[in-house]
């Protein structure tokens, strides 16, 4: 069996390290449903910032951020998601090699500070980290309260449609990652990722209740956009929430905005708009465990039929 190992220590936290990375016939072993004691019993309060960014302007998209966190501070989020590659938008190759940061670096004190100040966790969508070989990544960041880094997900799938060129300047990662904290056991997945349903699929089986999705999605597939959340979240009956970047980006992309979260029953319980604003939302985990008890697809699940294929004419 393939695994993927990513191991993270804290001092307050302690993240689910071993993820297999394809659906094989042995995998119900790993199914992890148990209720963790530490999960809060309270609703748990989302704030997705959703912004149109000033392309490659890196200290304008982070007043844009820090003006929509002061503006929400009376919500009091125990979660906040931004979008990927939210300090940059989406740049060409080389500008994405020339913006690429060392972690630690600015946009990573940036957000660690915004989790302390808000005492939140915060899932810093995704910035482009710097690599020794000239090459980058792209990182997503979940930060505790306290403003400690508790994981850091590369970005699994490079983008390669229509001429997209991700792979030739970013490193693919090679760990799915899930996070198991108070408010709850946090997937970690980025944009593209969205398209794999081996990797949501993981997550669940080593217990994520909560699947973050950060994006910069354009409007061409929009459709695919919303049916893509509204699956994962359905086939793995967990919350998804996918929080993408709004605006224009020139010569002719148009990010298609409409963040959302979905609960495990595939319904949107909250939608931003096409335009740059916040989404909240209230989630209550009992609803992944209530709807894994009373439907319990997993349960039926035919691995060793899976592997039998047969193979006519």
């Amino acid at each position: 069996m393939v695994i993927a190992r990513s191991i993270i220590e804290t001092n307050k936290l302690v993240a689910i390290a071993t993820l297999p990375l394809v659906a094989r016939k042995d995998l119900s072993n790993y199914i992890k449903f148990n209720k963790e004691e530490n999960i809060m019993s309270k609703l748990i309060k989302v704030l997705g910032i959703q912004i149109e960014p000033c392309i490659g302007n890196k200290k304008a998209n982070i007043e844009k951020v820090e003006n929509f966190l002061n503006q929400y501070q009376w919500f009091k989020p125990d979660l906040v998601v931004l979008p990927e590659v939210f300090s940059t938008g989406i740049i060409s190759p080389e500008k994405f090699l020339q913006e690429a940061e060392e972690v630690p670096g600015p946009t990573y004190e940036k957000m660690s500070l915004w989790a302390k100040e808000l005492n939140c966790y915060l899932l810093g969508g995704s910035i482009i980290e710097q690599c020794q070989d000239n090459k980058c990544r792209n990182s997503s960041m979940l930060f505790s309260p306290t403003g400690d880094m508790l994981a850091k997900y590369y970005k699994l799938h490079m983008f390669s449609y229509y001429g997209s060129q991700e792979g030739k300047f970013s490193h693919p990662g090679d760990s799915a990652v899930i996070v198991k904290t108070p408010i709850g056991n946090i997937g970690m997945t980025v944009c593209y990722d969205l398209r794999f349903t081996e990797l949501y699929r993981s997550l669940t089986f080593n217990g994520a209740q909560i699947i973050t999705v950060p994006a910069a999605w354009p409007y061409p597939r929009l459709d695919h956009w919303v049916t893509l959340n509204k699956a994962r979240a359905i086939e793995n009956q967990c919350f998804i929430i996918a929080v993408n970047q709004a605006g224009y980006v020139p010569p002719k992309r148009m990010n298609c905005a409409n963040s959302m979260v979905i609960n495990p029953w595939g319904s949107v319980i909250a939608c931003a708009s096409d335009k740059e604003t916040a989404m909240m939302a209230e989630i209550d985990l009992e609803e992944v465990s209530k709807l894994r008890e009373e439907f319990p697809v997993f349960n039926d699940i035919n691995f060793k039929a899976y592997a039998n294929i047969k193979s006519i004419g």
